[in-house]
């Protein structure tokens, strides 16, 4: 019995590693400093891995491509600062304009024959200060 337990567990493992094109991405991270959001990963494997395009979201819009980065090598690490992480609230009832804002980041994994596949998503809660809102709000008015 144990070492159908041992078999099933290489199996699954195998099937998740196919599954993500043997691409393991470890360490998913997303922290906010109140001005921005430094978003990290690390790759373990990027074996026939062309590019990772970093997306994000909030809880009433769908993911967005905000950065795209060359797969380097395994392992490697990769961070991106998103500076645009500084939108007013959704909720148009919330007079609280500094209430912070939940983002989602996720990976899309692009593989040399253009396939793709997600990685989980990282939520961070983010309060951007008043004079970076402020600032973002005047760039918005000119999109």
């Amino acid at each position: 019995m144990k070492n159908v337990k041992v078999i099933f567990i290489v199996f699954i493992s195998l099937v998740l590693s196919v599954i993500a094109g043997n691409s393991i991405i470890q360490n998913f991270s997303a922290e906010s400093n109140g001005d921005s959001v430094t978003v990290r990963w690390t790759s373990v494997s990027e074996e026939n891995v062309r590019k990772y395009d970093l997306e994000r979201s909030t809880s009433t819009s769908s993911f967005k491509s905000i950065n795209v980065q060359t797969a380097k090598g395994n392992p490697n690490s990769y961070s991106y600062v998103d500076n645009e992480a500084f939108m007013k609230q959704d909720a148009p009832e919330s007079d609280d304009l500094m209430s912070q804002k939940t983002y989602n980041y996720r990976l899309k994994i692009v593989f040399s024959d253009y396939t793709f596949t997600y990685s989980d998503v990282a939520l961070i809660q983010h309060k951007p200060s008043s004079i970076r809102r402020t600032w973002g709000m005047i760039k918005e008015m000119f999109r």
